[in-house]
């Protein structure tokens, strides 16, 4: 298969009063996958990103401003057995998705001596689909820190107004738009100490959805540190809950072969539990180890549906999977140990490895559908001789299960349920660039050195191995 690739940077030089720069990224192919029922198919992609952004300094404080935009365009070619004749109505679907959004912020500059530091402003944004569902967002934002000498009061505040259309809803069997509006306000206060600092508060989160429910929820928000060995060792816990918004356009992007009608449903952590601790061992060696505990209401999970093929003539009608999935929830305790572990050289050598542990406890499933309880990652980047650098990383995904349902269009009991297997993923990447002349650079890359058909959800294998090569160029 082939790959365009390309990216373009442009920013002014150093300024004190003001900063300009744009980012052009483009990425796509047109190639061939082999899925787990040994079918090739195609699976092309286009990513394009771009990104303005400056900033102007007012004496005092500081006014920015972002505008990106995004496209993401994909197929629908996913199925996790050997493909059948008659094959869903999405199998082939093309969809694209677009992203949209600017955000001009003013806060206090940090240099000011002032009691009083800020940061807010107001942010807008739109995502759709070529299916058909939009989305658009408003909202504005503000964080207050206030110096009241042995303490300080902190003030976060926002609104946001979402409107999604052609989406699933609740209460009717058609899809129709939802409106929902968000308020968050979540003041606190701080105490600092010569080695510790610690800060409780609340966090308020109010919802007002008037295609199904309103909510009213109110968290704990603490957080401390205490360093015995300051640079080397820092101690770090908190305690805080959360209402997560499960944006459509965030959904989207996690899983591009999600049902387009998706309307997933907020997930409510009536509690995180944190702490761990960082530090230095050496100059040159970094380390942080962290545990988590939270509790979490409606955590959504992917799966496929599954029905009878009413258009076959045997007496045992052969089922169909529906290659879009579809969410179902579960009430869940989330436990998760995070380890990394960096060594910065110079710029001659620097290596970064992190590492997760996840135990899922849900109310009602037998497991958590397609989480993985470890995943690991490692990056290098080696200054080979002077003009000559070169770069590897190695992602690990363990093993995980996927759950399909079968809803039989005779019983209205429980849908039936069947478990798959996803194997392990191993994702190595090498790379190395050459300075050929002032401002004039080669690259060059293999990803997926191992050639393996990662799967990224049940049926998505990933494409192998790739060669890139190319020049950069800065003026």
């Amino acid at each position: 298969f082939s790959t365009l690739y390309g990216e373009f940077f442009f920013n002014l030089p150093k300024s004190k009063n003001a900063t300009f720069g744009l980012h052009l990224r483009h990425l796509s192919s047109d190639g061939k996958t082999k899925l787990r029922g040994g079918d090739r198919v195609e699976d092309p992609f286009s990513q394009n990103n771009a990104t303005v952004f400056g900033s102007l300094n007012l004496g005092g404080t500081i006014l920015s401003a972002d505008l990106s935009y995004d496209r993401d365009a994909m197929r629908y070619y996913g199925y996790p057995e050997p493909i059948p004749a008659n094959v869903p109505i999405q199998y082939g679907l093309k969809q694209a998705y677009q992203n949209g959004n600017i955000k001009i912020a003013l806060k206090s500059d940090e240099k000011n001596e002032s009691d009083l530091k800020f940061n807010g402003g107001f942010n807008m944004g739109y995502f759709d689909a070529k299916t058909g569902q939009k989305q658009t967002n408003a909202g504005l934002f503000g964080k207050f820190d206030y110096d009241f000498g042995s303490l300080n009061g902190i003030l976060d505040v926002s609104y946001d107004y979402y409107k999604t259309d052609s989406i699933n809803l609740e209460l009717q069997s058609l899809p129709g738009t939802k409106t929902e509006g968000w308020v968050r306000i979540a003041p606190s206060v701080r105490l600092d100490g010569d080695n510790w600092s610690v800060r409780g508060g609340i966090n308020f989160v109010a919802v007002q959805d008037k295609s199904f429910l309103n909510s009213t929820k109110l968290y704990p928000d603490f957080e401390a540190n205490f360093r015995p060995i300051e640079g080397i060792l820092t101690l770090y816990a908190s305690f805080k809950g959360d209402l997560k918004n499960n944006r459509y356009g965030d959904i989207a992007y996690e899983n591009y072969w999600t049902d387009p009608r998706h309307n997933v449903h907020n997930t409510d952590y009536n509690y995180l539990l944190s702490g761990g601790l960082k530090g230095k061992i050496t100059r040159e060696i970094s380390y942080n180890v962290g545990l988590k505990y939270s509790k979490a209401k409606d955590l959504y999970f992917y799966v496929l549906n599954s029905y009878d093929d009413m258009s076959s003539s045997t007496i045992q009608a052969p089922r169909i999977y529906n290659n879009a999935f579809d969410l179902v929830y579960d009430n869940a305790g989330i436990f998760n140990l995070s380890t990394e572990l960096s060594y910065v050289s110079g710029k001659d050598l620097s290596v970064v490895l992190k590492g997760n542990y996840y135990s899922y406890s849900l109310d009602n499933m037998p497991f958590a559908p397609q989480k993985a309880k470890f995943d690991l990652a490692a990056s290098a980047g080696l200054r080979i001789i002077d003009r000559l650098t070169g770069f590897t990383d190695v992602e690990i995904i363990g093993k995980r299960k996927a759950m399909t349902y079968y809803y039989s269009p005779f019983s209205s009991a429980l849908p039936e349920t069947k478990e798959f297997s996803i194997d392990p993923t191993i994702q190595l990447n090498l790379g190395a660039t050459y300075d050929l002349i002032r401002n004039f650079k080669l690259f060059g890359r293999v990803d997926n050195l191992l050639n393996r058909q990662n799967e990224q959800w049940l049926g998505y294998a990933s494409q192998g191995l790739r060669l890139m090569a190319g020049m950069t160029f800065s003026f």
